[in-house]
């Protein structure tokens, strides 16, 4: 399917939407079936739509440019949609395990087994559930989008975004600490420094001083990821993770100093480390121009 825009200069959204549809649906389809086939929950959770639907988001923001995409109100539909069939499909196999009473599901609990009424405030919970979750898709589509402005910074932020993801969804699945922690972006933003030296010259980077500012670009990037994981801990709180502690308070004021020191300064040190490195790098492959 061409990912070239349409004729009317619109976003190519059929060849840009359809692939990552059909992945979400799969996501929700195969872990229905594999706990109907009785496979433990350790395993079956791993099939997190709630995970999936980040990871689809950061996908179609890195890619948007290349379908048509020129402007960042062009996101607003898909990142609706992408919310609103994610819940469709949890929706109606909610539906399903409610109605035929399906044990081995975790969709519906006990307590829609029979009550229809219950089972109903149920679905319209996922149907609310919507206007959340495509709030906080719009901005992880956004935040991709606007890495093209540094065309060098999309891939190493997608992939920032996906180890953060990832690894906030194993914390918060009671996964072993061990295998939580082999998701560390702390490592990953490193490699991502060798990446930007190492690709640079392929930009028109070839100077130390025009790698700073997709230096800090990156350096934030991944602090915005951390934050918005931070974010996440704290409203839901029932997901422990080590991204952010919600027993000693959510007020405004301690969200708002890990802003300060979590995001920003965090993220200005991270940006210059990632210079030096990418700077290291760069004298490696290519000496800078005079």
């Amino acid at each position: 399917m061409s990912a070239e825009p349409t004729e009317a200069g619109r976003p190519n959204y059929r060849a840009w939407l359809v692939g990552p549809m059909v992945f979400m649906a799969l996501v929700v389809v195969v872990r229905f079936v594999v706990e109907l086939a009785g496979a433990p929950e350790t395993s079956s959770r791993l099939l997190s739509s709630t995970a999936a639907v980040l990871l689809v988001a950061i996908y179609l923001g890195a890619v948007g440019p290349l379908y048509g995409v020129r402007r960042s109100i062009q996101l607003v539909l898909p990142g609706v949609a992408l919310a609103a069939w994610q819940q469709i499909w949890v929706g109606l196999f909610t539906l399903i395990s409610g109605a035929f009473e399906l044990s081995r599901s975790h969709f519906a609990s006990p307590q829609d087994y029979g009550n229809w009424a219950h089972l109903g405030r149920h679905l319209l919970a996922h149907m609310l559930a919507i206007i959340p979750f495509s709030v906080v898709a719009l901005l992880v589509m956004a935040t991709m989008f606007l890495l093209w402005r540094w065309p060098v910074t999309v891939a190493p932020g997608a992939v920032l975004g996906a180890l953060v993801i990832v690894r906030f969804f194993t914390e918060a699945l009671g996964m072993a600490e061990t295998t939580s922690a082999a998701w560390s972006s702390s490592v990953a933003v490193l490699l991502c420094a060798v990446y930007l030296g190492g690709v640079a010259p392929g930009y028109g980077l070839t100077s130390y001083r025009r790698l700073l500012v997709p230096a800090l670009v990156m350096g934030l990037t991944w602090r915005f990821w951390v934050l918005l994981a931070a974010l996440m801990s704290a409203a839901a709180p029932f997901y422990k993770t080590h991204f952010f502690d919600p027993s000693q308070g959510t007020d405004a004021g301690r969200l708002s100093l890990y802003f300060a020191g979590e995001f920003l300064v965090a993220g200005l040190v991270a940006g210059l480390l990632v210079w030096g490195v990418a700077i290291w790098t760069l004298r490696a492959v290519r000496p800078p121009e005079k």
